[in-house]
């Protein structure tokens, strides 16, 4: 399999700064050709013709990367891993700052103007008691959509991370790749554009794959999709109809 990433890269409180400085530094490397067209047809790697991937990749079929090709790669990329946040914010101001999205600031201003009418209003009126509520019924409703739409956002928020820590459980922590034509079992998160990963049955794939060479290879892809039943792949890269895996779900007997 030729494995393709791009770069994600962890930051939090004391080690953004230092993220940075290391991108800058990476930045300061003047990049080769191959490094370039990477970043241009990354989002095309799963359709690109086969053999000119691997040489863009500067990886081989049977050989896989050298250990200075995947060295530098993993200098200049960094390493294998989900965005996790390193430090969580308190709940209580995770809170305020969801009410305070463009659509909170909208809500709660149209909540002080319909205050501040009806304040005018009620010191103008030349009659006690006979001001129309209205405006303060409309401020009080729009003061408990602002809330309510922090609540939402603040819920939605809560399920995107729990839904990123989910994926990070169920990355695996070694993986083989094929490095200078041997098999060797690295860290996930050392895995670099360009590796070789041979897998077997029951194992889970360390990072976005695309299949070259497979037989009988059926994945389960419920973590993804949710559908419970395994695909087949059958891999045609080096078929000239086609230049990618098909993807086929398996039908009930």
């Amino acid at each position: 399999m030729v494995l393709w990433l791009k770069k994600i890269s962890k930051c939090g409180s004391g080690k953004c700064c230092r993220s940075r400085q290391k991108k800058k530094e990476a930045e300061a490397v003047p990049q080769t050709e191959n490094e370039l067209w990477l970043e241009y047809y990354g989002p095309y790697l799963h359709i690109w013709p086969f053999h000119e991937l691997c040489a863009r990749l500067e990886t081989n079929v049977s050989q896989g990367l050298t250990s200075e090709a995947a060295a530098k790669k993993l200098a200049r990329n960094g390493k294998n891993v989900l965005p996790l946040p390193l430090k969580q914010d308190v709940s209580f101001w995770k809170f305020i700052k969801n009410c305070f999205s463009v659509l909170g600031i909208v809500i709660l201003l149209s909540s002080i103007a319909c205050f501040a009418i009806y304040y005018i209003f009620e010191i103008n009126s030349t009659i006690q008691g006979q001001v129309d509520p209205e405006f303060l019924v409309a401020g009080i409703i729009l003061l408990v959509l602002f809330f309510l739409a922090g609540i939402v956002l603040y819920l939605q928020e809560d399920n995107h991370e729990e839904m990123v820590v989910a994926f990070d459980e169920l990355m695996p922590m070694y993986c083989t790749v094929v490095r200078d034509g041997e098999k060797e079992v690295i860290l996930t998160q050392d895995v670099v554009v360009g590796d070789i990963v041979p897998l077997s049955y029951g194992q889970r794939l360390p990072a976005d794959l695309r299949f070259f060479s497979c037989s009988g290879l059926e994945l389960n892809n419920v973590a993804l999709t949710g559908h419970s039943k395994p695909v087949q792949i059958t891999s045609l890269a080096n078929e000239g109809r086609q230049r990618y895996s098909r993807v086929e779900y398996i039908k009930d007997v």
